[in-house]
């Protein structure tokens, strides 16, 4: 792949992570205006109905990127999520905010896209964990912007961030439009018709393995996100200004391991070995979040969890993205992306019940055994920490004639 086509397609993905950044420090106040109260359970609903659709949508959105090509399903799904936001930003009651929010959750595809772009473009395993890690480190710039604005214009009015993330997906929007080629070959878009993903097949074990592995991780993950914000509000008097900061603090750590870090590591370390490594990393961090007494010491807890999480999502993505062939890209992008929606829409809803009901140390501690649950499977898998193609990927990845 051209380091122009991946400069592009990073410049996407961060300007999309970052419209999404923009509102995770504010979403909690501004739920707790509308109803009038700070709610944990009202809170981890709303980010439920945004997986519940996102869930649904991204099978759809990965099927038809097959069949139709990429640069048009970014295109729709950046313009219905532009006019999402917007809606979403002048909701007058509860409601509406949840119809708006699943309507961008539905519309949500642009990182599973960019990685099907990266899998139509590069063959070389360890060449395209390098670009998945560099769409990573995308994802954490835009954290590192996002949060921080979101807290600064959240703190004078929780709206705010809702408006300009519309405003920036335009720019998104315009980029896809007029700048990224198309990546999927026409032969291609016609295999996929005739070629489907048979998940359930014996040749699809390391697939349904990893995939399983890839989920496990993003519930623990799911649930640490979604009840975050709400722990650090009533344990540390935070408010979204002090959480938007470490928020931004994680984007950076992530940036910088995905972006400087990895393709280095990559040289002495398969990306296996590195994703199950950063899983224990996740789990340590959040262990410590659990413990930790002072609100300044997740500045330390949150370094062990953004360098876990670097370390581990772009082999974990690198070695999903090997299990199928050329024609099923798109798909699988919308598979993945629906376990992460699984998790995001069960994850905030289990992690907000252990809180109000069994305290915050429960919570952490569940989030954690998850997150090492994942990291004991991908350790333990009997072709374990591969980053180049085994005999049974390399039949699947081979075109059908």
């Amino acid at each position: 792949m051209n380091r122009h086509a991946l400069l592009i397609l990073c410049l996407v993905v961060a300007v999309d992570s970052a419209c999404f950044g923009l509102l995770l420090p504010v979403l909690p106040f501004f739920v707790g205006d509308l109803i009038g109260n700070f709610n944990a359970i009202a809170i981890t609903q709303v980010t439920a109905v945004y997986a519940g659709c996102q869930l649904v949508g991204a099978p759809l959105i990965g099927r038809w990127s097959d069949r139709l090509g990429r640069k048009p399903l970014l295109a729709s799904s950046i313009g219905i999520g532009s006019l999402a936001l917007l809606g979403a930003g002048l909701a007058s009651n509860l409601t509406i905010l949840m119809v708006f929010l699943g309507l961008k959750g539905a519309s949500s595809g642009v990182f599973a896209l960019a990685q099907a772009v990266v899998a139509d473009s590069v063959n070389e395993a360890k060449e395209r964990t390098v670009s998945y890690g560099a769409l990573g480190a995308s994802l954490g710039l835009g954290f590192v912007a996002g949060p921080a604005v979101g807290g600064i214009i959240g703190a004078m009015n929780p709206r705010a961030p809702f408006l300009l993330a519309a405003g920036f997906t335009l720019i998104n929007l315009i980029l896809v439009l007029t700048i990224l080629k198309e990546s999927r070959k026409v032969e291609h878009r016609s295999a996929a018709n005739k070629e489907p993903l048979k998940f359930w097949s014996k040749s699809r074990g390391q697939l349904r393995r990893l995939l399983t592995v890839y989920f496990l991780f993003y519930l623990g993950f799911s649930a640490f996100t979604g009840i975050f914000v709400l722990d650090v509000r009533d344990r540390f008097n935070w408010g979204p200004q002090g959480a938007g900061w470490v928020l931004f603090f994680v984007g950076v750590v992530a940036a910088v391991v995905q972006g400087g870090f990895l393709p280095k590591l990559l040289v002495h370390f398969r990306a296996g070995r590195l994703a199950g490594f950063g899983l224990i990393l996740v789990a340590i961090a959040i262990l410590g979040v659990a413990s930790i007494k002072v609100g300044d010491q997740l500045y330390v807890t949150q370094f062990l969890f953004a360098t876990g999480v670097g370390l581990s999502t772009p082999g974990l993505r690198s070695l999903l993205s090997q299990t199928v062939s050329s024609s099923q890209q798109g798909i699988l992008g919308g598979l993945t992306q629906s376990a992460i929606s699984l998790t995001e829409l069960f994850g905030p809803l289990m992690a907000g019940r252990l809180y109000v009901h069994a305290g915050y140390q429960t919570t952490y501690q569940v989030q954690a055994a998850l997150v090492l649950l994942a990291a004991g499977m991908l350790i333990a898998s009997p072709n374990k920490l591969l980053d180049t193609v085994t005999p049974e990927i390399q039949a699947v990845n081979t075109p059908s004639p």
